[in-house]
């Protein structure tokens, strides 16, 4: 795994951005048996954030909101883990990222993961139902099918879930990777708006 911070982040301001990126690569282990530690990168991820957000002697009030923005992001870069891990090429050692950025009013949190032809086009069928839909039928309709169904495959309900729930914004690439013309580069990525989870609160 390795890390990346952005050199200026002790200089950071609330008009200035704040990085982190992660990556591990798939070889070292298959990739079912690391749910649990992804989990707990997603944590690490919401308590890394939670440290740029504001607090004052423990006041109720913040502690209130770092506890929100925190179980946000752990919540959405856990989903997105899970769900690069369903489309994930197995036999390709292609490294799943996990991007995180922290601006003064919003929160991305991407992850990218390797991925056949086919996977990437499973897949992308279903942003484009997503995008020409409804997130709240779409997310009945993705419940139906994993009741039916025991592949993995067919189920992303955890990211309707991040729309419905969380108001998060949305957005896919799909690229064919440099290298390994083979293989498609996928990223998902979830905007959290600071003010949508805060709340009136915030």
């Amino acid at each position: 795994m390795t890390f990346s911070r952005n050199p200026d982040s002790d200089k950071a301001t609330s008009h200035e951005r704040e990085y982190l990126e992660m990556a591990f690569s798939p070889s070292s282990g298959p990739l079912r048996s690391r749910w649990r530690n992804n989990g707990l990168s997603a944590d690490f991820l919401g308590d890394y954030v939670a440290t740029f957000m504001p607090s004052n002697d423990g006041g109720a009030v913040l502690e209130k909101q770092q506890s929100r923005i925190k179980h946000a992001v752990a919540y959405i870069a856990n989903e997105l883990l899970e769900n690069a891990m369903k489309y994930h090429q197995r036999d390709v050692d292609i490294p799943v990222r996990i991007d995180l950025e922290l601006t003064g009013d919003h929160i991305t949190v991407s992850v990218s993961n390797g991925a056949s032809q086919s996977q990437a086009q499973n897949y992308a069928k279903f942003v484009e139902q997503l995008r020409a839909g409804d997130a709240s039928e779409l997310f009945l309709q993705q419940q139906e099918k994993s009741a039916k169904c025991d592949e993995a495959e067919v189920s992303c309900v955890g990211l309707l879930t991040m729309i419905i729930d969380y108001d998060a914004l949305m957005d896919w690439r799909f690229e064919v990777h440099p290298v390994q013309r083979e293989s498609m580069i996928v990223t998902t990525s979830a905007v959290l708006l600071l003010d949508n989870i805060l709340g009136a609160s915030a």
